[in-house]
């Protein structure tokens, strides 16, 4: 942890001296735990952002103030679990990569049926009724919605996957 980051967590979290190892590893999952729920009520915020826009007809700086800091947010997470090495999973044997795989592909599966769903309701009903637009449901929509839930399936697969690691 550099001097900034130090400062930081001393201002934030109010204390002076050094803590021993419990204090310290308390102090970082409050602080893991309050950026989880933060970036559930900044994905929050910025829907709700993002739909009162549609109804203006307009983008606000606070809904891409609000994209931009979650992403952001995302992106610095990822970087410093993949640095750390925490990001990959390691298994040691065939069977319990086999079961890693197996557990994968169902998530997949239920991940790709979800966000189809998800997408196909609010793109074909959601927005068109926020922005007054005409609902149009077709065959097209439903095919489109199918296709891209799978892709979506498949990426996610290939990207976990790619995080479960044999060690021989």
């Amino acid at each position: 942890m550099n001097k900034f980051e130090k400062t930081l967590l001393k201002h934030n979290i109010g204390y002076l001296d050094e803590r021993d190892e419990y204090q310290q590893g308390v102090i970082y999952e409050t602080l893991a735990t309050a950026n989880l729920y933060l970036s559930y009520l900044l994905i929050i915020c910025m829907v709700i952002s993002l739909i009162f826009d549609g109804i203006n007809h307009s983008l606000t700086f606070g809904t891409f103030a609000l994209a931009a800091l979650q992403f952001g947010n995302s992106c610095y997470i990822l970087n410093k679990l993949k640095k750390s090495g925490a990001y990959e999973t390691e298994v040691y044997d065939d069977y319990t990569y086999n079961m890693e795989i197996k557990k994968l592909k169902k998530q997949c599966i239920i991940s790709a049926i979800q966000w189809g769903i998800f997408m196909f309701f609010v793109m074909t009903y959601l927005w068109p009724w926020i922005l007054g637009e005409p609902i149009n449901v077709g065959l097209r929509q439903v095919i489109a919605w199918t296709i891209g839930g799978t892709l979506f399936g498949l990426l996610c697969y290939a990207i976990s996957k790619s995080k479960i690691k044999k060690v021989v």
